[in-house]
């Protein structure tokens, strides 16, 4: 009797130090709900993202209310605030001043290359509290003919618990000339991509937006998404029994020429490159992401 009442107690004070963590985020101008903003607490891999309501929700532990977040998302200002000030609570988002170039389609296209194909067997990414993984295209000899990017393709893992119908989005983003990590948002439109069960690539036509390489290249990013809709099972050996999402993005064996630096990785609010790239075998791989330019 006394052990079931001692394991009553120990439950209860677990249960009890566990909160649902939510809120929403709006567009502090226009008061819109801001969708797929990436919500991380920056002093660990926890994190979620808005939903298209602009709603975020997730359990963890009361603790978690003292710390940090970091609140990224296209077209809007980086915020940190407490998690405390967040919960329950309406969080108003700046907007950051962004002009769209006004998109006029004259070129005629007779030629194209192709960037980082696939051509051997996809892996799995599943790298803990990623938000972004990225590869980078340098403008090279190979881009002499052709500058504009039409279409981006991923591939996807095959292993089955992940190939479920799950949405993602796509990021492209300049080379910062000082860290070489990615910087800008070339492309501020917002690309969500729906893929179904099963499905093990994506082409994303991306031509209508008349974008060029730059100078110094670009990077393409598969930015995941932590809603509901993702979801897909619990990470047995997280404590915490955290979700895990979907979909998982593919990294394979690359010539050199393809390789590109291998991977960037944005965990914890900011860019680094991935710690993949220090291991001696793994140099040969890369995200399983190509790219295809034209005239």
């Amino acid at each position: 009797m006394k052990k079931l009442i001692f394991f009553l107690f120990i439950s209860t004070t677990v249960f009890s130090q566990r909160i649902n963590f939510k809120g929403k985020l709006v567009d502090k101008e226009t008061k819109e709900p801001v969708v797929y903003a990436n919500i991380s607490f920056l002093k660990s891999n926890k994190g979620i993202s808005s939903n298209e309501d602009g709603t975020f929700s997730m359990n963890l532990n009361k603790k978690y209310l003292d710390a940090k977040i970091h609140i990224s998302c296209l077209n809007y200002k980086d915020t940190i605030v407490l998690a405390k000030n967040v919960q329950n609570s309406i969080l108003y988002l700046q907007p950051k001043n962004v002009e769209l170039d006004e998109i006029t389609l004259t070129k005629k296209v007779d030629k194209s290359i192709i960037l980082g194909e696939v051509k051997n067997r996809v892996e799995g990414v599943h790298t803990s509290g990623m938000r972004m993984l990225a590869k980078y295209f340098p403008n090279d000899k190979r881009t002499k003919c052709c500058t504009y990017l039409e279409t981006i393709t991923i591939h996807f893992a095959k292993r089955n618990q992940h190939r479920k119908k799950s949405k993602f989005r796509i990021r492209i983003f300049s080379k910062d000339g000082k860290t070489g990590l990615p910087k800008e948002d070339l492309l501020n439109i917002n690309l969500p991509v729906e893929i179904e069960s099963g499905q093990q690539k994506a082409v994303i036509d991306i031509s209508n937006y008349n974008l060029e390489i730059p100078e110094n290249g670009l990077f393409i990013a598969f930015e995941k998404l932590f809603i509901p809709f993702n979801q897909y099972g619990k990470n047995e050996s997280d404590t915490e029994n955290e979700f895990f999402y979907a979909p998982i993005i593919g990294y394979t064996k690359y010539p050199k020429k393809d390789r590109n630096d291998n991977m960037y990785l944005y965990v914890k609010g900011k860019w680094q490159l991935s710690p993949l790239s220090k291991v001696k075998m793994m140099r040969k791989y890369a995200p399983a992401i190509s790219l295809i330019l034209s005239n």
